[in-house]
């Protein structure tokens, strides 16, 4: 579908996309829009529309087109294939992120510019955001608090959704991928009735199914624009094929056993020993033998419940007015509504204890969501520009199981008023002064204590930006921001970019502080990991904010169809966040703690080369180091792999005067990596007799690593007179699995075939 609506240079006049693009941008030529365009126009870098080649800081760019080129279906999807450095794992509970060594507690998801509630693991809901309705995806990395305050330390990510440009749009796409596995075969565990067997096979075994629809117009003055999105994704699970390899530290690694008490006999004597029994729970009570281990090597054989990739069902229904009043006055209101449906197997790999029957009953969860937004855009003249706006975004998650025992629930909330103005001095300086309140809302009944909990967060922010734009080679960027949190008090956030031209090649230097308040979840919820057996996270108030120096040198060199680019970046962290594990008897506590300081840095190549009309390839490597001085006690979401890269090809052509053929090939490489983790070992080699004493556990921390591996995509559209589209692609074509399997392993989902029918119509003007 080649439409001027996914031509990626035309942007609508709105606040959430840039704050202030209000000039009309050029449009690209209807298919040959993947060539190297450094006129690109974005505004992610610095709140304010600007061409590539003159933002402060590399920014990538994915287009419309580029999502239907290669057959994506998620926002997760579109990420890792474009950008090296990116690692998406999902398991029973979702999805987590790895962006170049940091997860996704540091990398800010924007829509329209405006942050999205529903925080878990770490994880904004990635579901929220439908692909079909992208314009494009504005990617800026490194710290940005400057401009976007908290959890901007790693990088933003800008999705920047479509606008009719039509007087009247209608577009409509279905999606169909073969299912990843037969799920019929797997049984409920627990106390469960025939039709909730029944229920859970069927809800497991679903179609990889999309279905789009979206109307607008476009009077001039009134632009409408209404979308439904409708989504299913079939379960699976990823079993391993080959011992795991875990490392033992000397030091790190505890012996533990059962508590023995004596046994009294008749007369009131010893007679014997055995282990103490906690009521509670009837099992045996845990203690310390031994401590200060050699170093030990641990084979673990391929668990054959493996890890669970849940099946999904969601809806996303989204409408949208901008009115423009006059000149000087231009009104936007917008609303979102979300509704997923979770369904997980019964049992992980990461319920390691034996102990356990896996009887526990199979549950759904339920998600929804909802944003609304208003704003009023006033320009006294062509140099001004004043946005007041209101954004409430509002995220619910409710677990529930089919055998009616009510489990957790949260609810997190996002009250962010804003007042924004920018002052033009000519061609060459600009100013952004930005006064923002920030209400953060946590309700949750997660407490293992069993009541429910309200919390809440205020921070009041001033930021100032100045841009000085030269017609010469030097131009300079230079911000400030204040934050006051009513929990943390006071934190300045400064931020200098320098960019210097001449010719073809441009150098670009940049330093920028960051900040992360510790989020609600980490401070004050304590709950059970649904997955993981006894496994518990526990907050901890007593925690300090994060703040990084971020530093970056690139280098580019860019002709009509040729760039590439050399970015050195380190990143500095004090105070950074992590969870740290310990055991109680035989249940796991992780908890977040603040360490002193961490270290991580790396290089990121990037090239784009139009070959001819038609044949584009990109690439793009990284490399990662990371210190870190936390205890091996410690645990990430995901262990990031230190090389990483990707490679595209993209061949297009015209067959005849009504139809548009384009070939897309995608190759991503994931390097191997050590892990580090904190899981316990069952020793059961002593149980021969039958006696609970000669059971032993093992806990600490250990390493393993996870071998490399490549995934090859690739995607053959058909446009009939950008009208009417017909894709048909395969995703992992080779088919690969890991060997290994737990919660760094890459859950990458079994080879899938998808076709996708679209129809798309406008009136001519």
């Amino acid at each position: 579908m080649k439409r001027v609506i996914l031509c990626i240079l035309t942007l609508a006049p709105t606040f959430g996309q840039g704050i202030c693009a209000t000039e009309e941008l050029p449009a690209t030529p209807p298919h040959d829009t993947l060539s190297v365009n450094m006129e690109d126009v974005v505004i992610t870098a610095t709140r304010t529309p600007l061409p590539l080649k003159k933002t402060p800081v590399i920014t990538r760019v994915i287009t419309a087109r580029d999502l239907e080129s290669r057959g994506v279906a998620t926002i997760q999807e579109a990420l890792e294939n474009e950008l090296a450095g990116v690692e998406f794992h999902q398991a029973g509970y979702g999805t987590s992120l790895s962006f170049q060594g940091l997860d996704a507690r540091y990398v800010l998801f924007l829509v329209n510019g405006e942050r999205m509630a529903g925080e878990t693991y770490g994880n904004i809901d990635y579901a929220r955001i439908p692909v079909s309705n992208i314009e494009r995806i504005e990617i800026v990395r490194g710290a940005s608090s400057v401009l976007y305050g908290s959890n901007a330390m790693g990088a933003v990510v800008n999705i920047i959704t479509k606008m009719p440009q039509k007087q009247v749009e209608v577009n409509a796409s279905l999606r169909y991928g073969t299912p990843y596995q037969d799920n019929r075969s797997e049984t409920l565990g627990g106390s469960n009735t025939e039709s909730d067997i029944k229920t859970y096979r069927n809800k497991l075994d679903l179609p990889n199914l999309r279905g789009d629809v979206s109307v607008g117009f476009n009077t001039g003055k009134l632009q409408s624009l209404t979308t439904l999105s409708y989504r299913t994704v079939d379960a699976y699970k990823l079993v391993g094929t080959e011992d795991e390899v875990r490392h033992y530290a000397a030091g790190e690694l505890k012996k533990m056993g059962p508590k023995m008490v004596p046994v009294i006999g008749p007369g009131g004597n010893v007679v014997g020993m055995r282990p103490e029994m906690d009521p509670t729970t009837g099992m045996p009570v845990f203690e310390v033998k031994s401590t200060n281990l050699n170093d030990t090597t641990v084979i673990v054989s391929p668990d054959s419940r493996g890890l669970s990739v849940s099946g999904w069902r969601d809806i996303n229904v989204g409408q949208r007015f901008d009115y423009t009043l006059s000149k000087k006055f231009r009104f936007e209101l917008s609303g979102n509504y979300f509704n997923k449906q979770r369904y997980d197997f019964n049992g992980s790999i990461l319920d390691d204890n034996p102990m356990s029957n896996n009887s526990k009953p199979w549950t759904y969860e339920t998600y929804e969501g909802y944003n609304i937004k208003a704003l009023m855009e006033h320009s006294p003249n062509e140099n001004n520009k004043v946005y007041l706006s209101f954004i409430r975004d509002e995220y619910f998650r409710n677990l529930d199981s089919l055998s009616g025992v009510s489990t957790p629930k949260q609810n997190h909330v996002f009250n962010t008023p804003r007042l924004l103005w920018t002052l033009k001095a000519g061609e060459s300086h600009r100013l952004t002064t930005g006064l923002e309140l920030v209400n953060e809302q946590l309700h949750f009944d997660m407490n293992p204590l069993g009541y429910d909990d309200l919390k809440s967060m205020n921070t009041g922010s001033l930021y100032v930006q100045d841009e000085i734009r030269s017609q010469k080679a030097l131009s300079f960027t230079a911000g400030v921001r204040a934050d006051w949190n009513n929990r943390f008090g006071w934190h300045v956030t400064p931020k200098v970019s320098v960019k210097y031209s001449v010719g073809k090649f441009t150098i670009r230097g940049n330093y920028a502080n960051g900040y992360r308040n510790p989020t609600l979840k980490e401070l004050f919820m304590e709950f059970k990991v649904p997955t993981q057996g006894e496994t518990y996270i526990m907050g901890n108030d007593a925690l300090k904010p994060e703040t990084n120096h971020y530093l970056s040198l690139a280098g580019e060199f860019t002709t009509q169809d040729f760039n590439i680019s050399a970015t050195l970046y380190n990143s500095y962290f004090r105070n950074k966040i992590d969870i740290r594990g310990h055991m109680e008897g035989l249940k796991t506590l992780l908890q977040y703690e603040n360490i002193r300081r961490s270290q991580m840095g790396g290089i990121e190549l990037i090239a784009r080369w139009r070959i001819c009309r038609g044949l584009f390839l990109r690439g793009n490597y990284n490399y990662l180091f990371q210190i870190d001085d936390a205890s091996q006690e410690s645990t990430q979401y995901i262990y990031p792999s230190p090389h990483t890269a990707t490679l595209q090809a993209d061949y297009g052509f015209s067959a005849g005067n009504s139809c548009y053929i384009n070939f897309n090939a995608t190759l991503r490489y994931v390097g191997a990596k050590t892990y580090e983790d904190f899981m316990p070992i069952i020793d059961l080699s002593g149980m021969s007799s039958g006696s609970m004493a000669d059971l032993k556990y093992w806990t600490g921390s250990y390493s393993a690593r996870q071998e490399g591996y490549v995934i090859c995509d690739a995607a053959i559209n058909f446009d009939f007179k950008e009208m009417v589209g017909i894709s048909v692609g395969v995703d992992n074509i080779g088919n690969y699995r890991p060997k290994i399997v737990n919660f760094n392993s890459a859950t990458t989902p079994r080879r899938n075939m998808f076709i996708r029918v679209s129809y798309a119509f406008a009136t001519k003007k």
